[in-house]
């Protein structure tokens, strides 16, 4: 089994690499019933154990399925998927807070270096370490702002998919991110030109589809895995 990898009862695993994957299963019953019990699988933004064994993922080598689960996230439909969510920004708040006291403790210890230099000349025992907490009013000052991700130079849902790639990359540490018909969103250049980015910066999209395809699209660069109406499996 490949360390990045989904299993879905009763297939084989479906090996993932950076770039985009399609799971496509024809059956429409059989799609809802995954699509059913993937999000049995989402709570809020995080997953839970699957005491069936019916879907899981394994994207890391040392821990194949609690540390694999930290690394996914479930966006399920782009269209509805909402970028300035509460749990979106408090992870912006978070990056944002943690940048600034790595910059704020470096200008405090220079602080405290020049006034101990200073005081030493007046008082030579004293030497102690000066400590500032700038995080509690660093986090309201932000939350006064009501800020949001820019979304208005958005012109097609491609340029929306950019965004939420662009968010997970800087702000989290997702490896994996899982939608649900972004076949139908995106033209075949768009797909590819996504597929190449994903594969530079090395991180993993997979989409859950169900449309009729006997062969792949000619010109699409991106993995699939499709499933008939007869559940047979055909890699491409």
């Amino acid at each position: 089994m490949s360390p990045e990898s989904i299993t879905i009862y009763p297939y084989d695993p479906f090996d993932i690499d950076y770039g985009i994957t399609f799971l496509n299963v024809q059956c429409k019953e059989e799609y809802a019933s995954f699509l059913f019990m993937l999000n049995q699988l989402k709570k809020h933004e995080t997953f839970v154990d699957d005491i069936d064994q019916f879907i899981h993922f394994y994207v890391d080598e040392k821990d194949n399925l609690k540390t694999s689960l930290k690394q996914i996230v479930m966006i399920g439909d782009l269209t509805s998927f909402e970028l300035n969510s509460t749990g979106n920004l408090k992870l912006v708040l978070q990056k944002i807070v943690s940048d600034n006291q790595i910059i704020n403790h470096d200008r405090i210890e220079k602080l405290n270096h020049e006034l101990n230099e200073l005081i030493f000349d007046s008082i030579s025992s004293y030497d102690e370490t000066f400590e500032y907490d700038l995080l509690p009013e660093l986090i309201k000052l932000l939350k006064s702002k009501d800020f949001k991700i820019d979304s208005s130079n958005w012109q097609n849902y491609y340029d929306k998919l950019q965004s939420v790639v662009r968010f997970y990359v800087e702000f989290s540490d997702k490896r994996l991110l899982l939608f649900h018909g972004l076949e139908r969103l995106c033209s075949l250049e768009q797909l590819n030109e996504l597929n190449d980015y994903l594969k530079s910066i090395k991180l993993a999209i997979v989409s859950f589809e169900s449309y009729p395809m006997t062969l792949k699209k000619s010109g699409l660069n991106t993995r699939i895995y499709s499933i008939d109406e007869d559940h047979v499996r055909f890699d491409y």
